[in-house]
């Protein structure tokens, strides 16, 4: 069944690129503007794989060149959530390519013996999707019942403080929240907390200015837009699919998301975004690419 889908996917992806979609998305939509790629917990080898074939196409940039004017060549940062303990392998790739990644932490799991929620046992019995739609309350009550407390000792999936220091050199380390909950689930109390708490803690952990934030899972609203601007944060990425300028909202930042574990023929066609945008539209998600919000 695996190696099925896998194998639909692939066809599906030669299709966008033999088509000229992919082509055409990066001469009408990319232009000279910023695409902001999305990614988790790659392996090195298939990073390095992308990477290759990215600075074909375009010039790699930090995250923080996002407003500056275009120069007329298409540009790309990368960016990676959670701060999965897997980042750590990565470092030789971005020193090769010369490309300064942006990874956005999540302050009270990483640096400790703690699991980010939907990768502990006890997420995967209650149901990741299930658990996202409801009240943080009641998630946290779900996950409890299946034994993962959120501030207990756990399996560690986060960097540890050895790691983030070796790495600080070559990564931008940013803020995700403290316990990536979904906000928009949260009261207005817990979202600011998170929000407002993670620059700090981060700030206090590696010893550096925190100034950009990622909405977890790409829920957000009003309310959390005005949050992420009060805390004294410059920028937030979202979810929503498409590229960026200097006249786009420093807080609505938008995306590309790439899937871990694409093929070069796969990555190519992720880079257009239609497969996303198709993917939203269905869930509905709307014509303007924005991530489909509860």
């Amino acid at each position: 069944m695996k190696r099925g889908k896998a194998l639909v996917k692939e066809l599906l992806a030669g299709l966008v690129v033999a088509s000229g979609l992919a082509w055409l998305t990066r001469v009408l939509l990319w232009r000279d503007r910023v695409a902001v790629l999305l990614y988790h917990d790659p392996d090195p080898d298939t990073l390095d794989r992308h990477l290759t074939y990215l600075k074909t196409l375009c010039e790699l940039v930090p995250l923080t060149d996002v407003g500056v004017p275009g120069n007329g060549r298409r540009r790309a940062a990368i960016t990676l959530d959670d701060g999965h303990v897997g980042n750590a392998q990565l470092l030789p790739v971005f020193v090769k390519h010369n490309v300064r990644p942006t990874i956005f932490l999540c302050s009270r799991i990483v640096g400790r013996a703690r699991s980010h929620w939907w990768l502990h046992p006890g997420s995967l019995r209650a149901g990741h999707e299930r658990l996202k739609h409801m009240t943080n309350d009641e998630r946290l009550a779900a996950l409890a019942a299946q034994g993962y407390l959120q501030d207990g000792d756990d399996r560690a999936t986060g960097l540890s403080v050895e790691q983030m220091e070796a790495m600080r050199e070559h990564i931008d380390f940013q803020a995700h929240t403290r316990f990536h909950p979904i906000l928009t689930q949260c009261s207005d109390a817990e979202s600011a907390t998170e929000i407002t708490e993670c620059r700090h803690e981060i700030e206090a952990l590696l010893r550096q200015p925190c100034e950009h934030f990622a909405y977890p899972n790409g829920n957000y609203g009003e309310r959390e837009v005005e949050f992420v601007r009060a805390a004294g944060f410059k920028s937030a990425r979202t979810c929503d699919i498409g590229w960026n300028d200097q006249h786009t909202d420093p807080f609505r930042l938008r995306t590309i998301i790439i899937d871990d574990t694409a093929s070069t023929l796969r990555f190519a066609a992720q880079l257009s975004g239609v497969a996303l945008f198709l993917r939203y539209l269905k869930a509905g998600g709307g014509w303007r690419g924005k991530f489909p919000q509860f």
